[in-house]
């Protein structure tokens, strides 16, 4: 019993030594955490689609300096100037520049162009890419332009169901694709009496049909000669020579409703480079020139370093527009660095006119001889029998 009390006495002590419980507190509101602000800006992330307002993210018509905060590692601008035949800035986007974008910083997108490969950009639906066949393009989009009133470069083509992609070609492959504001719609245009005939698949040397006259005709080139059939291929009507030739294509003559043969030809050294364009119809079994030999751009070494490539590495893709009084040329600009395409611009055009009356080549049937014979004309004017 004694013990008991004890024990009872000792806790009745520890329990007047206890500090008393603090007083109830009012409820703690739940705790804020704070966000770093956002910039609100979702970047789409490749493969791209390119279509014909543009390619994923960047856009035709879009303003330059609001796609710049689209970069996801910051603008790489650059000026593109050479006097007569570009003036843009041309920006590079994607991992490796696999993106070319042009236009003024001020103004608005005015093409972009891909230079990367299946992981960068693919068309829509049909995934074509640079790397594809020119067979596997076609199959996609569609036969290329060949409008009567329009001509370009071999290298250049236009699928007929995107008509403002340029595909520039290389070893039978895509070497790039540039959506311009450019559509290339057909044009209402007078008609023509005579019908471009039918060409033989995969001719060699190249083949290309013509209404040089209202019969129609087959013209073929074979470097720097420019031979002219009849219809079937069996008859030789004439033959030009055309020094230094880069390309010949026939075009539609608005006034007179039939073709001309325009070529353009490139002479070039270690420090200069020129394209000109010179046009000729034909006249019974005479060429006659419809436009004079004229230079239409020209750069130099030193005019290509400032936008940092070398003479050697700039090409020069032209296509061809008939006007009533002249031929509009304008094109695409590339520059290489190795085998690859590194840096497209759309180039300035230029406006040429036509001769008010035909000029002969020669000073009898030496621009040509009629029923195969094997006559030839240089295109300076000097007969070759």
């Amino acid at each position: 019993m004694k013990s008991l009390l004890v024990v009872a006495l000792f806790a009745s002590a520890c329990d007047r030594d206890r500090p008393a419980p603090p007083p109830p507190r009012d409820p703690q509101p739940p705790r804020r955490i704070i966000e770093p602000p956002t910039t609100g800006i979702v970047r789409q992330l490749p493969p791209h689609a390119i279509r014909s307002d543009g390619v994923g993210p960047y856009k035709l018509g879009d303003k330059v300096a609001g796609l710049l905060q689209q970069l996801p590692s910051g603008p790489r601008i650059m000026r593109f100037e050479i006097p007569g035949v570009v003036r843009t800035s041309v920006v590079r986007a994607e991992e490796d520049d696999a993106i070319v974008i042009g236009g003024e910083t001020a103004s608005n997108v005015t093409f972009v162009a891909v230079v990367g490969g299946s992981e960068i950009a693919r068309t829509e639906k049909s995934n074509v890419h640079v790397g594809s066949s020119v067979a596997e393009l076609e199959q996609a989009l569609g036969p290329f332009v060949d409008d009567p009133d329009r001509a370009r470069d071999p290298r250049l083509l236009i699928p007929s169901q995107q008509r403002n992609l340029r595909v520039v070609i290389a070893d039978d492959r895509i070497a790039t694709i540039a959506v311009t504001s450019d559509a290339t719609n057909p044009r209402t245009i007078p008609e023509s009496a005579c019908v471009r005939p039918a060409v033989p698949s995969e001719s060699k040397p190249r083949k290309f049909p013509a209404c040089l006259t209202q019969a129609g005709e087959l013209v073929e080139v074979d470097g720097d000669e420019v031979v002219v059939r009849s219809a079937n291929g069996e008859t030789r009507i004439a033959t030009l020579r055309i020094p230094n030739l880069v390309f010949a294509e026939p075009l539609r003559h608005l006034g007179e409703g039939r073709d001309e043969i325009v070529a353009i030809t490139s002479v070039e050294d270690t420090q200069e480079r020129r394209w000109s364009i010179v046009a000729y119809r034909l006249e019974g079994t005479r060429f006659v020139r419809s436009l004079d030999s004229e230079v239409i751009y020209e750069m130099t070494n030193a005019r290509t370093r400032w936008i940092g490539a070398e003479l050697r590495d700039v090409q020069l893709y032209l296509e061809l527009t008939s006007q009533t009084d002249g031929i509009e040329v304008g094109g695409l600009l590339t520059t290489q660095s190795g085998s690859k395409i590194r840096d497209v611009a759309v180039i300035s055009p230029v406006r040429v006119g036509r001769k008010s009356g035909g000029k002969s080549m020669g000073g009898d049937a030496s621009s040509g001889i009629s029923s195969g014979s094997g006559g030839r004309a240089d295109a300076g004017g000097s007969a070759n029998p």
